[in-house]
């Protein structure tokens, strides 16, 4: 296959409402701030992707940098792993973290989508593998006992989920010990338990949950501490029984490396817009391989899917779906698995009455 041409690339914004809103220990995000890239080559295919920069006050910079970063590629040969090479190199005394590195995920894999409709397969298959259900988590929204034990029984019921992830880090353990009993109440006991610290305790008040929380049989403790604090989660991890869980803001492929060589992490989750892009992903499945880690995701469930159908230690998708009410048709999940669309690339297709309706100027 002939690659095409890099004809265009359009970058938009939007800032739509999210509905639950998610809750953590520390605040509220009420809306999904998007950056969309599309990419159009000279041969009529195109691809799209987006990033969710958290928030409103960073959608501007980082729609400023993806169109930047975007119209030096205008006329390049469509070869994204070729692109990411030199951008990260071009960016090495810049630095490419941050909002730096989401712009140059949302281009990888706009890119990346693009080639596959160019093919007219599926990105996973493109990349070699099959488009095959992968299993999912629930990744829970709410916050407390009452409003966490109805999410919890409402996504076993609607997505026959197995696996359900909510965040807890109260003042009092006592508090995340009833959280945890609550939405074991609702659910029974064949559905595995995952919880979340945002990266909130020191490294005694993470061994102390820790064991309290082995006791209730949850499956991963995940982001217990910093996330550059390697150290002190190798230690975490020796100590405790459950497995400690990481990965979603490590920043591009070494820094999952340097986290893996230093044993920080049983279990690994990258974010498919901070490690890089699907190239950065690839990447990175290769790292997991080599220290054998099972590795899941984190958001960016349309990417994700196709993404660890191509991982050797593939775990579990992060269901938690911010782009849902701007597509025309949402990733499909049956019985606890993600069902990878039948279409080419990431399957993507925008409802572009609902970006008019929720776009942002910027």
């Amino acid at each position: 296959m002939t690659l095409p041409v890099i004809a265009e690339i359009r970058v938009r914004a939007v800032d739509a409402p999210l509905d639950p809103p998610l809750r953590n220990s520390l605040n509220v995000i009420p809306r999904a701030p998007l950056v969309i890239v599309d990419v159009r080559t000279a041969c009529g295919a195109a691809g799209t992707a987006y990033v969710f920069p958290y928030t409103p006050a960073a959608l501007g910079p980082t729609a400023a940098l993806a169109r930047s970063l975007g119209a030096g590629l205008v006329g390049r040969t469509l070869a994204p792993a070729t692109i990411w090479r030199e951008l990260h190199d071009a960016g090495r005394i810049l630095g490419t973290e941050g909002l730096v590195q989401i712009a140059l995920s949302a281009l990888d894999m706009a890119m990346w989508d693009a080639l596959a409709v160019r093919a007219g397969l599926p990105l996973c298959t493109l990349l070699g593998g099959e488009a095959r259900p992968v299993p999912i988590y629930a990744s829970l929204r709410g916050w407390g006992p009452a409003m966490l034990a109805e999410e919890a029984g409402k996504a076993v019921a609607t997505l026959g989920a197995r696996w359900l992830k909510f965040k807890i880090g109260h003042a009092r353990l006592e508090d995340d010990l009833d959280t945890v009993r609550a939405v074991r109440e609702a659910v029974g006991d064949e559905v595995g338990i995952l919880v979340d610290y945002n990266q909130a305790l020191s490294l005694p008040e993470a061994e102390r949950r820790g064991r309290a929380l082995e006791a209730l049989d949850i499956r991963w403790l995940e982001e217990p501490l910093p996330v550059q604090d390697d150290a002190g989660l190798a230690e975490l991890a020796r100590r405790l029984t459950v497995p400690v869980q990481g990965g979603e803001n490590w920043w591009g492929p070494a820094s999952m490396q340097r986290a893996l060589a230093a044993g920080a992490v049983d279990l690994c989750m990258p974010d498919a817009m901070k490690i890089g892009g699907v190239t950065g992903w690839m990447r990175a499945a290769a790292i997991a391989a080599a220290h054998r880690v099972p590795m899941s995701s984190h958001i960016f469930i349309e990417a994700s899917a196709h993404l660890l159908n191509v991982t050797p230690t593939a775990h579990l998708l992060e269901h938690l779906d911010v782009a849902a009410p701007l597509l025309d048709v949402p990733l499909a999940v049956r019985d606890g698995m993600a069902l990878v669309a039948d279409r080419p690339g990431m399957g993507i297709v925008w409802n572009e009455a609902a970006l008019t309706q929720h776009a942002a100027d910027v």
